[in-house]
């Protein structure tokens, strides 16, 4: 094929991209992007991400599946966008990155039993803290030496630190509250705030720069006209 000709189809793949829908991909990671019958495909990453779109004025489908399989994807498709992802530097070059969408802090949480002395990270050496298996929120405490029990699936440490059957639980402040919210929990009380990560909307590096372009600006309007903070109150406003 000559230069010309693969020049043309270079032409007319990507303006035939431009005018498709973009292809949002995420995963079953509540709250920030889950699935109910009710709503289909939500979460406060979920609705941030659509609202931005929407004031883009750019088509999207959205699609959920296992994560690993996501991001495979969206580093071979020039119309797919991925979220929620955590910017970090191995990842800098691979996507183009919309936002931050969220801040995703992490702490460590008492419940009824708790000793009640405890008001600091320091101070949690030598007690039980509940962690689910394979967390990084849990693992950066492991790491540092504190005392870790682990479960398959966190709603039981929840469980466990509302009977007394743990001293503390680590997890995801957003994620927490979700879950203190699907138990019905009111006694949940944050004893410190150790660490963030920043959730992002991540394109493939070589969509056009006018689309990410209008993703950002519609971005940028939605954390000056309080949307963004509203949609976090919202889901903050369980325990």
């Amino acid at each position: 094929m000559n230069f010309f000709l693969l020049g043309m189809l270079i032409f007319i793949t990507q303006n035939a991209m431009a005018d498709s829908p973009v292809r949002l991909l995420t995963e079953d990671d509540p709250p920030f992007n889950y699935v109910t019958q009710q709503t289909g495909i939500t979460g406060i990453s979920t609705e941030i991400v659509l609202e931005i779109f929407r004031r883009a004025g750019i088509a999207y489908n959205i699609e959920i599946m296992p994560w690993q399989r996501a991001y495979n994807l969206a580093q071979l498709d020039l119309n797919i966008c991925l979220f929620s992802t955590t910017r970090t530097e191995e990842r800098e070059k691979l996507f183009q990155w919309i936002g931050p969408l969220l801040k995703n802090d992490w702490g460590v949480f008492a419940g009824p039993h708790s000793p009640p002395a405890v008001h600091d990270l320091t101070a949690l050496r030598g007690f039980t803290i509940g962690g689910y298996r394979g967390d990084a929120v849990a693992l950066y405490l492991q790491n540092r030496g504190y005392q870790l029990t682990y479960t398959s699936d966190d709603i039981l440490n929840l469980r466990m630190l509302m009977a007394g059957r743990i001293d503390f639980w680590a997890s995801g402040i957003y994620h927490a509250h979700f879950l203190a919210e699907q138990e019905h929990v009111t006694q949940l009380r944050l004893v410190a705030n150790f660490s963030s990560s920043y959730l992002y909307l991540a394109c493939h590096p070589q969509m056009p720069a006018a689309k990410t372009a209008l993703l950002s600006a519609a971005m940028e309007t939605m954390r000056q006209d309080g949307y963004i903070e509203a949609l976090k109150k919202r889901y903050l406003n369980s325990p």
